[in-house]
């Protein structure tokens, strides 16, 4: 049994004032993991894309972000953010609770 889970990203969009011929290239959405090691690659997707999927994430805390991007250069405003914790999967089991002998 697989103790990874997925985390789906639901995105709305603000408007943003920028000068005259800006235009947004992509959005860039990261997962920042508490361990390093359990962070995925950053997902570029088109302007507008409604949700992301990052899949089999380890169970950790995770920081997602979410930023408008030009062809080149800083990011426009601020990046959005949102946390998850990611648990291990568990199934409850009946195991020996306690035995009684007695001599017959």
């Amino acid at each position: 049994m697989s103790n990874t889970q997925d985390a789906l990203l639901a995105i709305t969009y603000t408007s943003f004032s920028a000068p005259l011929g800006s235009v947004v290239d992509h959005i860039e959405v990261t997962a920042t993991a508490n361990t390093p090691a359990n962070s995925p690659p950053p997902q570029s997707v088109p302007p507008g894309t409604p949700t992301v999927t990052f899949s089999n994430l380890n169970p950790d805390t995770y920081t997602f972000a979410v930023q408008a991007f030009p062809a080149a250069g800083p990011g426009y405003g601020t990046a959005v953010t949102a946390t998850l914790a990611i648990t291990a999967t568990t199934v409850t089991l009946q195991i020996p609770g306690t035995v009684a002998v007695s001599q017959p």
